[in-house]
């Protein structure tokens, strides 16, 4: 018996993002077919999680707590999940580029379907690409010194279909007409994290919830997520404001020069609260006097040396990696100073089917702790027929950072490189390179890129 893939039957994909349409408009007298109402969904919930993405951001919305990571007392393998009331209305929330996930009730990283059941990952990889294809949720380890990981949400969706949902078959005719999109999400734990992403399948986009500080059997939590995120935060801003004037534009001309500097003694007893009415004295104007009455220290102030704020030193540098290179190579390079900043210019040259294909990218690394590191990186594919190939840009947090896959080589080549710092130390820094092939040697099966090389020149700067 052929087991039925689990794929909804459609006749074309003809949606591009790049094109910009915003539109699908039906003409009369012609037949209404998938593909144009297909089309349809696609731009409204590509405008949609785009004016999400980028006017209001990643994050928990005001009011809510969602994907908060809490500990259980005593056990250092599993954490708590915070989710909400148990209704859809009372749920956990979080924004992921533009696609918002909830959590009706609190559940364990332990407790997850892709822990519970891991062959459900089997079940949902049927059809997909290896690039596509998700895998199930390892045990939590204990390391047996310091270790940092990271938390994160990996959400991506699928297709249900009547085989799952049956109330996808219409009844009256007994027939399933259309499949259903599903949101699907899974908190994930990078074990040692460097400060590089972890690298996602296809389709997929993640968002950092915390950190897990880890030494031995002790375990210490490091909420990373961006809250109170809402776009009313504004408003209840602006009601908040104190002043003399009940409009804000007024009170903004009472209060600022033309120029946008305070004008002097605006500032009053008016404007104090009752808490701090019992302590109020004096105003001391300090416009013009720069003798120091009260004695404060540079220190007390919080500045540092000078030599704090300079980057007199600089090297630059230059990385190589190739084939020979296993997973997980590191490169480390003395500069002979304290290392606090990064510019990155790369660029990595693969053998596709008998031709070279060039990725140029760009990054930076800022050395403070926690390190903060971001490129731009191209995805090049490559295709027997015409257009024979395409390029494409993303961001990842990495030096560098690229994906190449050959369709038109039997069997499919497919990798992805990443170079990103993986320790600092005061005379230097390591550079890790990853990548992210297919092992498989059988036939029909997937290949890694089997010749490419990584030239990266890196301006260190301390």
């Amino acid at each position: 018996m052929i087991k039925e893939e689990r794929m909804g039957n459609f006749s074309r994909d003809t949606f591009d993002k790049l094109k910009n349409y915003v539109g699908v408009r039906l003409q009369q007298g012609v037949p209404l077919v998938d593909a144009d109402w297909n089309e349809l969904e696609d731009i409204r919930k590509y405008e949609l999680e785009s004016f999400i993405k980028r006017f209001i951001g990643n994050g928990v919305p005001k009011g809510n707590d969602g994907f908060n990571i809490m500990p259980i007392p005593s056990v250092n393998n599993d954490f708590i999940i915070r989710g909400g009331n148990g209704t859809l209305e009372g749920a956990g929330c979080c924004l992921v580029e533009g696609r918002e996930v909830v959590l009706p009730a609190n559940i364990q990283y332990t407790q997850q379907v892709l822990f519970t059941n891991p062959e459900k990952a089997t079940e949902w990889n049927e059809g997909k690409a290896d690039d596509e294809k998700i895998s199930a949720l390892p045990p939590l380890t204990v390391p047996p010194g310091p270790r940092t990981d990271l938390v994160y949400l990996d959400v991506w969706e699928r297709e249900v279909d009547a085989q799952e949902d049956t109330n996808l078959v219409n009844v009256l005719i007994g027939v399933q007409t259309c499949v259903r999109l599903k949101r699907e999400w899974v908190v994930r734990v990078l074990e040692n994290y460097t400060g590089i992403a972890p690298v996602q399948p296809s389709g997929h986009v993640s968002y950092p919830l915390a950190l897990l500080m880890r030494n031995g059997q002790q375990l210490t939590i490091q909420d990373v997520r961006r809250t109170g995120l809402t776009l009313a935060a504004f408003d209840d801003e602006i009601a908040d404001a104190r002043g003399m004037k009940a409009n804000l534009g007024n009170r903004l001309d009472e209060s600022l020069t033309a120029g946008g500097q305070l004008r002097q003694k605006i500032v009053g007893r008016p404007q104090f609260t009752a808490e701090l009415e019992n302590s109020y004295h004096t105003i001391e104007s300090h416009l013009s006097n720069t003798a120091n009455p009260h004695h404060v220290t540079a220190a007390q102030a919080g500045a540092l040396a000078l030599s704090a704020y300079e980057l007199d030193n600089r090297q630059l540098i230059q990385v190589a990696f190739s084939p020979s290179d296993a997973n997980g190579a590191e490169r480390t390079i003395n500069v002979g100073f304290q290392p606090r900043f990064v510019w990155s210019v790369g660029n990595c040259n693969a053998l596709l089917s008998g031709a070279w294909f060039g990725a140029n990218t760009y990054g930076f690394a800022d050395l403070r702790t926690p390190t903060i590191q971001e490129c731009t990186g191209t995805i090049i594919y490559r295709y027997s027929t015409n257009p024979f190939w395409r390029q494409q840009g993303y961001t990842t947090q990495a030096l560098y950072a690229a994906r190449f896959q050959d369709e038109s080589a039997s069997p499919r080549r497919r990798g992805t490189l990443h170079v990103g710092i993986s320790a600092v130390s005061a005379t230097g820094i390591t550079v890790k390179f990853t990548r992210d092939e297919p092992s498989g040697t059988g036939a029909g099966t997937d290949r890694g890129i089997e010749n490419f090389g990584i030239t990266l020149r890196l301006l260190v700067l301390g």
